[in-house]
């Protein structure tokens, strides 16, 4: 390849999002403390993501809009020996169990109004209901943020992406942990990149905030 030959010449490109109440919904993924500066997962950029998040959920509910937040908790029934009984010092030892600090959500994030899903895969359309949900309640649009940016978040954004659904993320609403020799900036901007190349939108919680309207 040489240095004047393009890199990447086949971009996707989708309507552009309604962000009508009526079509789309907000999408939070695993905003849980395990995920950030001192958390199992080394996150530097979650309370910077969190508290976009949070402004964009407060000014998106105050119009009307739904806010849903998937996360990743594990229960006992998760976790069974080869006996077939429970496995309790499995489910013990796990960072993510039920009651843990690190599976708790960050505070101020989570509304009574707001629907919570428990999902058990990287991915919120292969480890939970969410897809059912989203049909039942006819959302068509997904504007997703979470924790990180390159796994879950995208991940989940990549599947909806194909299921059909148009979907936009929220640039500085996600983090990423540092992964090898990467930095967390890098990987959070490649995985950016990548989704809006073929996936779907990107935008920042200003840009986002400014179509929704001033809360």
């Amino acid at each position: 390849m040489t240095e004047d030959s393009p890199r990447g010449s086949n971009p996707r490109s989708f309507p552009p999002l309604t962000l009508a109440p009526e079509r789309a919904v907000l999408l939070g993924i695993d905003f849980q403390q395990g995920f950030g500066p001192d958390g199992m997962e080394y996150t530097p950029g979650a309370p910077g993501a969190v508290a976009a998040f949070r402004r964009a959920a407060q000014t998106w509910r105050e119009h009307g809009g739904h806010v849903i937040h998937v996360h990743s908790t594990r229960e006992p029934e998760d976790f069974v020996a080869e006996d077939g009984r429970a496995d309790d010092a499995a489910f013990t030892a796990h960072p993510m169990r039920r009651g843990s600090r690190h599976a708790e959500f960050y505070p101020g994030l989570v509304d009574d109004a707001d629907t919570i899903i428990r999902k058990t895969a990287f991915s919120a359309v292969a480890g939970s209901n969410l897809t059912e949900v989203l049909r039942a309640r006819g959302w068509t649009e997904v504007i997703v943020a979470g924790l990180t940016t390159p796994i879950c978040v995208g991940t989940t954004s990549d599947a909806l992406s194909m299921g059909g659904f148009l979907v936009g993320v929220l640039s500085d609403a996600c983090a990423s942990q540092p992964i090898g020799d990467y930095s967390a900036e890098l990987m959070h901007d490649v995985a950016l990149a990548r989704f809006g190349y073929l996936f779907g939108h990107t935008l920042t919680t200003a840009e986002f905030l400014e179509r929704v309207g001033p809360g």
